[in-house]
């Protein structure tokens, strides 16, 4: 009987054992299966750090202050900046993956997927560790593994933004220079004493417009040197045009000898902008090339009609900026434009 009671209390304490350590094991499993992407408070992420099995890397950070730089060296654009913390906080699994491209999901994430690691105040370890794998077949979600704690999700998932459709991992890109703010200028208007425009090739007439007062302006024509009053409602909207001057992108494919020898040659129009409490700002517009056998309404031309290259002193040498002839419409115009309401603010 002693035996048998024995026995029964030995079974019933191997069980008891079996059970805690199998449900150790599920609990072991189940923290390593993360499925929350998600960082709600993202006024707390200071630093993005993002890179790729090739060596490619770049980080995103602040330091108290709502101004995000690239690598600590320049601005980062603000609407890359934003659809990346609006990412963080409206990600959600939208399925789990087959059985079948469990494996082939795995082994793509682990050769080449983008690893973005976030940072918040205070934190020298990421809070979370986001690894970016290939879009799905229907290219409306995309393959991550989530880390966190220093552990790894035992598993990848189907993820996407709330409410919307689509590809998330082109918006994690790590070129620095597509990371920078295409900002050339960027100034408080009512700060700006006089903007001078200079036209070199294209016929238009130069001139300097002057702050003499409050909402009192003069303006000069530069060729005959005839000077008049100009109204504060045409010349306050003009002075506005010149709050944020944006580029479109950046030359980086183009030989440098090619590109220096365009810049050192007569440039199209120059700017000269005195502000108030800072140094004058200079910009300078150059044609860009057409390419080789290019025309216009079956015409052969040489310049590019829709696009030039652009410097200011604003930005450091050696950057080769590509901006809209639409963009600098407004900025340069000919001294006629001011004797018509083309600057009238609506």
């Amino acid at each position: 009987m002693k035996n048998t009671i024995g026995f029964v209390i030995l079974l019933l304490l191997l069980l008891a054992a079996y059970f805690i350590y199998d449900s150790n094991s599920i609990k072991s499993i189940s923290e390593r299966d993360f499925r929350d992407f998600a960082i709600k408070d993202t006024s707390k992420i200071d630093r993005i750090f993002m890179s790729q099995p090739n060596g490619k890397k770049v980080l995103i950070s602040r330091k108290d202050t709502n101004k995000w730089l690239v690598n600590g060296k320049f601005v980062a654009r603000p609407d890359a900046i934003q659809l990346i913390l609006k990412t963080v906080n409206d990600i959600k699994v939208r399925q789990t993956i087959s059985k079948e491209t469990y494996n082939h999901v795995v082994k793509r994430l682990a050769s080449g997927a983008t690893k973005v690691e976030y940072y918040l105040k205070g934190e020298n370890q990421p809070r979370k560790i986001w690894y970016i794998g290939d879009a799905t077949a229907d290219n409306e979600g995309t393959y991550m593994l989530l880390e966190k704690g220093e552990k790894k999700s035992s598993t990848p998932y189907i993820t996407h933004r709330l409410m919307e459709r689509g590809y998330l991992g082109s918006r994690f890109f790590l070129d620095p220079i597509l990371w920078r703010d295409r900002i050339i200028l960027k100034t408080n208007p009512q700060k700006i004493e006089s903007i001078e425009v200079i036209h070199h090739v294209d016929g238009l007439t130069s001139f300097i417009i002057e702050k003499v007062g409050i909402a009192d302006f003069t303006i000069t024509n530069l060729e005959s040197n005839e000077s008049w009053n100009l109204a504060p409602e045409i010349a306050i909207p003009y002075f506005k045009e010149f709050s944020a001057v944006y580029y479109e992108y950046q030359d980086v494919k183009t030989p440098r000898s090619q590109l220096d020898s365009i810049f050192s040659s007569e440039p199209r129009h120059e700017l000269n902008i005195k502000i108030e409490d800072r140094s004058d700002v200079r910009i300078k517009n150059y044609y860009l090339p057409a390419a080789p056998g290019a025309t216009l309404n079956e015409k052969p031309i040489l310049h590019h009609p829709e696009r030039m290259y652009t410097y200011c002193s604003d930005l450091r040498e050696h950057t080769y900026l590509i901006v809209q002839n639409l963009t600098f419409d407004r900025l340069i115009p000919g001294v006629k434009a001011f004797k018509s309401s083309t600057f009238v603010e609506k």
